[in-house]
């Protein structure tokens, strides 16, 4: 009898040793999914996503309505650097350099860290950011190729950058979630803020604001090309036939001869795209005034 109970007894934890790993292992995964948690790795806070998302699939959560969104911190960074990374394909790092805004650490924090642990963190985060900033140069410098974005700076320019709102944006009916930060980049007569998915570094959204006087420089197919280009750009099954219309041709190309004719305006319209049987309205927009600058938005959010 002895022997038997040691037979059964064996075989369940043999039963064991194949079965419950699976099993604690799936009942984890449910889990997550029912759960959010904030998740710290390489100093990356985020919530644990089950589903890898498309930038497509991100542009409908924002689109939505249904997003919340949680501030990751509020260190911001500043730098500077030479135009010309937006013009050519050559590596000019020793050309960029960074600082960071005073405020950014509260006194708080600045009492509660020492200073060599301090100073690991600064390195981290100008490491981080400026990998961030060479791949919003190489994004802008691809949506101006395909006629996604006009032609802002000369090669000559002085640029100042600014990296700011690092955001986790998590669905509430979902529990999908992602990370954007934002960049803005100055230096005249130019002033580009964009909105970066941080898991595919694709260009979300941008505030473009320039100087009075300075028309925009579309290229001799002037902004032919801006809705199938983003279209393109965000991996979009297709954009309406109709986007180019002479109203939404008016918002990109004309705002100087239509603020000379109509007086300062603000002009709003949309493009229509559709993603997996989904349409997708983007917002586009334009502001112009005499004595100062004027806007033009692409999705603004």
């Amino acid at each position: 009898m002895r022997k038997m109970i040691v037979i059964v007894l064996t075989a369940l934890l043999v039963a064991a040793a194949f079965f419950l790993p699976a099993e604690l292992s799936a009942w984890n995964d449910q889990q997550l999914l029912d759960e959010p948690h904030i998740t710290q790795e390489d100093g990356r806070e985020g919530f644990a996503e089950s589903v890898q998302l498309t930038v497509a699939e991100k542009l409908l959560l924002l689109q939505s309505g249904t997003l919340s969104s949680m501030v990751l911190g509020d260190l911001a960074i500043q730098g500077g650097m030479n135009a010309s990374a937006f013009v050519t394909s050559g590596e000019i790092s020793s050309e960029i350099s960074f600082y960071l805004e005073e405020a950014s650490f509260g006194d708080e924090a600045a009492l509660a860290i020492e200073a060599e642990a301090a100073d690991m963190e600064l390195e981290k985060t100008r490491q981080k950011w400026d990998e961030r900033l060479t791949a919003v140069r190489s994004e802008v410098r691809t949506l101006q190729a395909m006629g996604a974005m006009p032609q802002l700076w000369d090669a000559d320019s002085e640029l100042e950058f600014y990296g700011y709102g690092e955001t986790l944006y998590v669905d509430s009916s979902t529990r999908m979630s992602f990370q954007a930060y934002r960049m803005r980049l100055d230096g005249a007569p130019f002033s580009l803020d964009v909105l970066v998915d941080a898991q595919s570094q694709r260009i979300l959204a941008f505030n473009l604001d320039w100087y009075s006087g300075t028309p925009l420089n579309w290229g001799f197919r002037g902004a032919a090309n801006f809705g199938t280009a983003w279209r393109d750009y965000w991996g979009l099954d297709s954009v309406n036939d109709s986007w180019y219309s002479d109203y939404v041709k008016s918002i990109l190309e004309n705002t100087d001869a239509m603020l000379h004719s109509n007086g300062e305006y603000n002009a709003n319209g949309q493009i229509i795209f559709s993603y997996g049987g989904q349409s997708l309205k983007i917002p586009l927009a334009n502001w112009a005034f005499y004595d100062r600058n004027r806007s033009l938005w692409w999705n603004y959010l």
